[in-house]
Formats: C-alpha cells, sequence, structure tokens
C-alpha cells in the first residue's frame, strides 16, 4: 500500500495538481475511498459530512516532505480564508493507489464539475446511507444540511453518486 502522503499526492495530480478548499479535498478523497482508492484512512460524521483527521495527518506529512504545498487565500466576497493545495514542483509521484490511474483520474474529473457543496451532499448521502444505514436518508440529509439542499443540490449530489457507481436504488 502506498504511504498516505504519497496517496494525497496522486489524488491531487488527477486533479490537475490542484484542488482548492479542505471540504472539496476531504470530500473527493472520502468518495475515492468509497470508489477502492483504499487508503486506510478512518473516517467520522462532522459538520461538513465524512471527515478524516487520518487525510489532514496525510497532507501534514505531505507539505513536511515538500510533496505539497497549501496556500491560504481569500474570499473577495468577505474575507473569509480558504486554502489550495498545490503539487509541489519537481514532486514525483511513484503510486497511484488501488484505483488506478484512469479511473482515479476520470473520477476525480468528474467531481471537479460540481461545487464543494453538492460534493459535501453526495458524501453525506453516501454516509447515511451506507455508514448509518438511515432509511429515510432524505428527510435526514435535509435535516442535517438544511438550506444547502435546495435550489437542485441534493439532486445533483445523488446523481453525482449514480455517476460514479456509488448510488443504487435499494
Amino acid at each position: 500500500m502506498p504511504e498516505p502522503e504519497q496517496l494525497i499526492t496522486s489524488v491531487l495530480a488527477s486533479a490537475g495538481g490542484e484542488i482548492v478548499g479542505r471540504v472539496r479535498l476531504q470530500k473527493v478523497v472520502y468518495l475515492l475511498d468509497q470508489l477502492g482508492l483504499n487508503t486506510g484512512f478512518s473516517y467520522s460524521y462532522h459538520h461538513y459530512g465524512p471527515y478524516s483527521a487520518d487525510l489532514v495527518d496525510a497532507v501534514d506529512g505531505a507539505k513536511a516532505f515538500r510533496l505539497i504545498e497549501e496556500q491560504t487565500r481569500h474570499r473577495r466576497s468577505d474575507g473569509v480564508p480558504f486554502s489550495v493545495y498545490k503539487l509541489a514542483p519537481n514532486c514525483e509521484l511513484d503510486e497511484l493507489g488501488e484505483l488506478g490511474a484512469l479511473r482515479l483520474r476520470s473520477s476525480v474529473d468528474l467531481m471537479s464539475a460540481y461545487s464543494a457543496t453538492v460534493l459535501e451532499l453526495a458524501a453525506t448521502i453516501h454516509w447515511l446511507r451506507t455508514k448509518e444505514t438511515v432509511e429515510d436518508w432524505r428527510a435526514e440529509l435535509v435535516r442535517r444540511k438544511g438550506v444547502k439542499t435546495q435550489e437542485g443540490r441534493a439532486e445533483e449530489a445523488v446523481e453525482l453518486l449514480r455517476r460514479l457507481g456509488l448510488f443504487n436504488e435499494h
């Protein structure tokens, strides 16, 4: 199994070398794990859905080994800071995990077409259905995520899960 730091570089490489936002990174890696990336990270449910402290540690390790860089930027609208994760210059990629390069890249490409909120909803739907086995997951999603589920975002999240092969009707 590849080292966790190396898996982070593989995910970033598959995203074109950059992922914007901590929530996006957490949800992309969670969904990739559900597809079979097999990072070995453990997840628990937090405010923004499935969360892995192991992933945070792997990112910190990748930064310490100078495999990736984390930049802090600020939203123009309100000044709120956010993180941008980038592959470090001259970072060499050795391991791609257990998904394989093509599946990893196509999955990350698909996820990049969706907002971080839709990724958060998709990961939460998956969590509710498979980890907590909530029968009325739609009602629970609205209870936990409120306004985020509106304007078609919950439907987009289900569509993303279907396209990834992570949603069946049963």
